[in-house]
Order: structure tokens, then C-alpha cells, then sequence
């Protein structure tokens, strides 16, 4: 199965991927102490971090190995919300005066557990591109006391 977005950003290609590739960039928009290395081959790790996050005020914690990154157009990277990891690909495109973002995540499997954690993150990216887009426009950060 596969989740696909897309949502146009009125940002530069350089700025998305400067956001997409730095942890500060993940903690203004999505996370909270995510820890992100990448080095000069575009492979690395990601592990992305929420500290108290939801009705249950969990320390979630999920990540991988980054298995892409083209400066400006590509980011690719893995991480495991369900039974065996998944590949979350974001593609920018210029498009206009910003960026055409696309995302697509693939490798979830039929079991009852991929299956709840798919359509949570079908759901979740799509919540989470709004939140990206709400920064890189407007400058709004994503803080602790906003998150459900």
C-alpha cells in the first residue's frame, strides 16, 4: 500500500529542502528533539521524536536510515509506525514563486497493524504537510502547548 500528498508551498525549493533536512527544520514543524545526521553522500539517520504527544501524552520515538538526499529535490528516508519499515520519499519540484511538494510513503503490508497505522499516516502527513506549509509561509512554529 502507499500514501500519496502533494501541496504547493509558497517557498523555494532550497528553503523546503533546508527544512526537510536539518532537525531544527522537523522540530519547528512536526517534531519535537528530533536528532538528524546527514553527511556529504545524502545517506544517514533520522530519528524523529515527540515528547508528550496526544490524549495519552506519549514519548514516541520512530526513525531510520536516510537513503536519500539531492539537495533542493529529493529527501528519502525509512521509518517503522507499523510492522516492518516504510519509505517516506519527498519530492520537490519548482513550481511558480515556491515549490510543488510531493509524498509518498510505501512498504505497509495487509496485517491488522500496518493496516491502523497506514491510515494514520494517511491522515497524518496530510495534517503534517499543512503544518510545513503553515511554517515555511507564515513563519508559525509548531509548539508543545498546540499539539493534540
Amino acid at each position: 500500500m502507499r500514501i500519496n500528498h502533494q501541496t504547493y508551498i509558497k517557498a523555494s525549493p532550497e528553503k523546503v529542502y533546508a527544512t526537510l533536512t536539518t532537525a531544527e527544520g522537523w522540530n519547528a514543524w512536526f517534531t519535537d528533539h528530533t536528532a538528524l545526521h546527514l553527511d556529504e553522500n545524502g545517506k544517514g539517520k533520522i530519528i524523529l521524536r515527540w515528547s508528550n504527544y496526544g490524549v495519552g501524552k506519549e514519548n514516541i520515538e520512530d526513525g531510520g536510515d536516510i537513503l536519500a538526499a539531492v539537495p533542493n529535490k529529493w529527501f528519502s528516508f525509512q521509518w517503522s509506525p507499523g510492522n516492518k519499515p516504510t519509505t517516506v520519499k519527498f519530492e520537490l519540484r519548482p513550481s511558480k514563486d515556491g515549490t510543488l511538494l510531493f509524498l509518498e510513503e510505501e512498504g505497509y503490508t495487509i496485517s491488522p497493524e500496518d493496516l491502523t497505522a497506514c491510515v494514520g499516516c494517511a491522515v497524518g502527513w496530510g495534517e503534517a504537510l499543512v503544518l510545513l506549509k503553515m511554517y515555511l509561509e507564515f513563519g508559525i512554529v509548531c509548539k508543545e502547548d498546540y499539539r493534540f
